[in-house]
């Protein structure tokens, strides 16, 4: 059975979305290091847990991956999504029309919950080439039911970026100011428009924020420098998102909606989604059923 349940994936996401929309610690090349940080020690603390930082990886690319397929799923022609049942719902055909032509492996989201979705969305927000979609509910929408059944509100909206940049401002002349990610996140959440903000800024902040750019470039060329001379230490997580990739195209045929979940799991072990990568045909075939087979029977234990 796999370690991780709705409850752990809500924490560590919940945290996430709070260290890039609120915090700004996205990098380059996904997340800063501190940040990753914050998210493994809330989550070990919070669930009495002792999970190490490639398990925490691994699980964000599986479910980076889920959400990849939910998201076309939900774009498909006459789909869309049920929030308060956190299911793929059909509005406008049926799946037996919708998965005409698609991955067989879309079946399993007929009847499977996926409660992360909304904290995915805001996550993922601009990463994934999925469009856009529907999301509907039996309820009219608010900013409410934006939020996963688990998560609280009020753990996104502690920072009001326009408020806080209104405050450090003096007199002078008159600049218009782009809306953050934090107001664009509360606008899809709320529906409703923000004025734009007028602001006018000192002399002294004028300098601050010159000051502020040439740190902002120094810091850039550093993360470039820092990704030049990083070993290739990424490679793991990305055998593991290939070898997901791998299950739901090759073996949607082969596998049953269980099997198929549990063969996820497997593949949270780096080295084992490496070795299932270099193998083909028959043997790894073979191989698959095998670790399956132990999977099931450490379950009856």
């Amino acid at each position: 059975m796999g370690i991780w349940t709705d409850e752990l994936d809500v924490t560590w996401l919940q945290e996430l979305v709070y260290q890039v929309t609120v915090l700004g610690k996205k990098a380059n090349s996904g997340y800063k290091k501190e940040a990753w940080t914050v998210v493994l020690s809330k989550l070990n603390r919070s669930h009495n847990v002792a999970l190490k930082m490639s398990q925490l990886k691994s699980r964000h690319d599986i479910v980076k991956g889920m959400y990849g397929v939910l998201s076309k799923i939900v774009n498909s022609s006459g789909m869309g999504w049920e929030s308060e049942t956190c299911r793929v719902q059909c509005q406008a055909t049926t799946w037996d029309a919708m998965l005409q032509g698609k991955p067989k492996s879309w079946a399993m989201w007929r009847n499977k919950r996926f409660p992360q979705f909304h904290l995915c969305e805001r996550l993922f927000l601009g990463t994934l080439a999925t469009g856009q979609y529907v999301v509907s509910s039996v309820a009219p929408m608010n900013s409410d039911s934006f939020q996963v059944d688990t998560v609280s509100g009020s753990d996104f909206d502690e920072v009001d970026h326009g408020d806080a940049a209104e405050s450090g401002r003096d007199e002078g002349d008159d600049v218009d100011v782009a809306p953050t990610q934090g107001d664009l996140i509360r606008r899809s959440a709320t529906g409703v428009e923000r004025p734009t903000k007028r602001l006018r800024p000192s002399m002294a902040s004028k300098l601050s924020n010159d000051f502020m750019a040439v740190q902002a470039s120094a810091t850039k060329e550093l993360e470039l420098l820092s990704e030049v001379l990083r070993p290739a230490s990424t490679q793991h997580g990305l055998d593991q998102a290939k070898a997901i990739d791998v299950l739901q195209n090759d073996f949607a045929d082969i596998l049953d909606i269980d099997d198929m979940v549990a063969a996820f799991d497997i593949m949270e072990n780096e080295t084992r989604a490496a070795m299932f990568l270099r193998m083909t045909g028959a043997p790894r075939e073979k191989w698959l059923q095998h670790h399956l087979q132990l999977t099931r029977r450490n379950a009856l234990i």
